[in-house]
């Protein structure tokens, strides 16, 4: 296999996941390359894009194997940041093609921690698109493109238990927001939001579609049951944090 990136994101992340197969590292695709692998219909222009940069996620203890699979497919590491955060996360750049390869280990842990390592072997390729949507709905200063990605998850897949297959998986959504206040006090005002996004962005059935689909995600967040410590740290409400502001490393470090 090639030791130099191909130009063609979708088509590197490809190899990039080949390339950590080989070595042994459970990994899976985040992020916008990783829903552009769930999208089963043509998408409203509003919600189309190109993507960037290529995010990962490696399972606990097998980043070591990642590390090395990267640096001979022709990624160069951020040694700094690898060294003082590599337990949880590792950057990597492609230089040819001015991008960013960012590895998660075991989390994804930005605004909210979501434990990933007994999620991996939902899909081949990608993470579930219950964990995907979460991804979007756990960003707290949430942009356009957050928002226009958990759009085309939303659009793409019906809500139903996860073991049903290629679906939003309910259950999965209701499990992590039922047991952290703050986890579902962000989904809640990023549901809110994307609501009002679905309405100025999109038309007709793909309009109805979404809000339908929004509407129910926040129904049933709400009506599930809650931990005891979801409802002691509910007491607080807003009058202390409840979100971690994530660092942002772009290229060059």
């Amino acid at each position: 296999m090639t030791a130099t990136p191909l130009a063609d994101v979708a088509s590197e992340a490809d190899r990039v996941l080949a390339l950590a197969g080989e070595a042994g590292a459970r990994t899976r695709l985040i992020g916008g390359v990783a829903i552009a692998k769930h999208l089963h219909l043509k998408l409203p222009e509003p919600l189309r894009r190109t993507y960037a940069d290529i995010d990962l996620v490696v399972h606990h203890g097998e980043d070591r194997a990642l590390r090395a699979a990267l640096e001979a497919g022709g990624y160069v590491p951020n040694v700094a940041f690898n060294s003082l955060r590599g337990d949880r996360r590792l950057l990597y750049y492609d230089q040819a093609n001015g991008r960013q390869l960012d590895v998660f280990v075991g989390t994804f842990s930005m605004c909210h921690v979501l434990e990933l390592d007994d999620r991996l072997a939902l899909d081949p390729a990608t993470l579930s698109p219950a964990d995907l949507l979460l991804t979007k709905l756990q960003v707290v200063e949430v942009n356009r493109k957050d928002q226009t990605d958990a759009l085309a998850i939303v659009l793409a897949h019906e809500l139903a238990e996860e073991r049903s297959g290629d679906v939003i998986g309910i259950d999965r959504i209701v499990s992590v927001t039922g047991h952290d206040w703050g986890w579902y006090t962000t989904a809640n005002d990023n549901l809110t939001a994307l609501r009002v996004v679905a309405d100025e962005l999109l038309q007709d059935d793909a309009r109805t579609l979404a809000l339908e689909r929004i509407d129910r995600i926040t129904e049933e967040i709400a009506a599930a049951p809650k931990s005891i410590g979801w409802m002691a740290r509910s007491k607080l409400g807003r009058r202390m944090r409840w979100y971690e502001l994530p660092e942002e490393v772009r290229h060059g470090g």
